[in-house]
């Protein structure tokens, strides 16, 4: 069975991976991070490349099951609540671009780095922010993000802001009210709101032939998105 690391604080959420035939295991609760996002796997897990991952070490106990999926996990223990201290690990990375705020997110290693390019965003929320469609296309809520995918020659869409609920907060993020399910679909975490914005991210979703996913009758929430395995 397919396997994924996630938030378990929305029951129609687990049943939507469920459905998609996902062995579903939480994240840890953890007091290193604001408490609104005390269980958001986008700032407690970042994976490098295809077999590594990096993991606060609040996480430990998870580290078994990532293991036995056939990843090596490397232990970060800095993350502490506030948006400077709790965004080391809130970047984007790829085979071809590392997308993040320099001032905030954990400076890699030139091993890891490799020859991918970075692209510097204001942004400290990186992919809490922004949803990887493909490596050369993105949808956002973030105009800076926006602005600055598109002149680094990447697709991006940009969509209305602060219709995405986050409890604690006044508004989520898009980043972390989706996945991507690297079977070509695209699980949101309920429907985007604005008809507009639907329809542009189902068609920008077809361009690259990746389905939409929405669970219906629900507001699109941002539960920290979640790590597939």
């Amino acid at each position: 069975m397919k396997k994924c690391i996630v938030n378990f604080e929305d029951r129609e959420i687990l049943s939507a991976f469920a459905d998609l035939s996902y062995e579903c295991i939480p994240v840890i609760l953890s007091d290193k991070v604001s408490a609104p996002i005390c269980a958001h796997s986008d700032v407690l897990y970042r994976k490098i490349g295809t077999d590594i991952i990096l993991v606060s070490d609040c996480q430990k106990a998870n580290i078994p099951a990532l293991e036995e999926c056939g990843y090596k996990t490397i232990l970060f223990s800095d993350l502490k609540p506030g948006y400077k201290t709790e965004s080391y690990l809130n970047f984007i990375i790829n085979s071809k671009y590392i997308i993040c705020n320099t001032s905030t997110a954990l400076q890699l290693d030139s091993n890891m780095v490799g020859d991918r390019k970075i692209i510097k965003v204001r942004q400290g929320y990186t992919s809490c922010s922004t949803l990887q469609v493909t490596e050369d296309a993105y949808i956002t809520d973030d105009e800076n993000i926006y602005k600055t995918l598109c002149e680094n020659q990447t697709d991006c869409l940009l969509i209305e802001k602060g219709k995405i609920t986050l409890d604690g907060y006044n508004y989520g993020f898009i980043g972390g009210a989706s996945v991507n399910l690297r079977e070509n679909k695209i699980l949101f975490f309920g429907e985007i709101e604005n008809i507009n914005d639907k329809n542009n991210v189902i068609t920008f979703l077809e361009k690259y032939n990746m389905e939409a996913i929405f669970i219906k009758d629900k507001k699109l929430k941002d539960i920290g998105s979640a790590l597939i395995l």
